[in-house]
């Protein structure tokens, strides 16, 4: 009965890490953010990438504190490429900027 008991609470402990464990979102590095970046990044928009990650060298108090700061960086992006095609390069930038705030804080 004891190996039984024993058995069970085991198998119990080991569920519980498992799904701790899977809820929990890996951290996102720099370098994670420029290879997503730039792989989905329009040739003529790569240089956008080195923007956003200028975000990442302050340390922020908040998540949300980290990503108003991407939201600068597209704005300010957004209105310097009045006329390019940089447009849905920038979106997923800005996306993947508050990703990595989100993960990171």
């Amino acid at each position: 009965m004891q190996k039984a008991m024993i058995l069970v609470v085991l198998a119990v402990a080991v569920t519980l890490s498992a799904v701790s464990c899977a809820q929990k979102d890996a951290r996102m590095t720099l370098e994670d953010f420029m290879s997503l970046c730039v792989s989905d990044a329009a040739d003529d928009c790569r240089d956008a990438c080195d923007e956003f990650a200028g975000v990442f060298v302050v340390t922020y108090p908040t998540s949300a504190d980290c990503r108003r700061a991407c939201d600068k960086v597209q704005e300010r992006l957004g209105l310097a490429d009045v006329g390019q095609q940089c447009d849905s390069s920038l979106n997923r930038a800005g996306d993947l900027c508050a990703q990595y705030c989100d993960k990171n804080r």
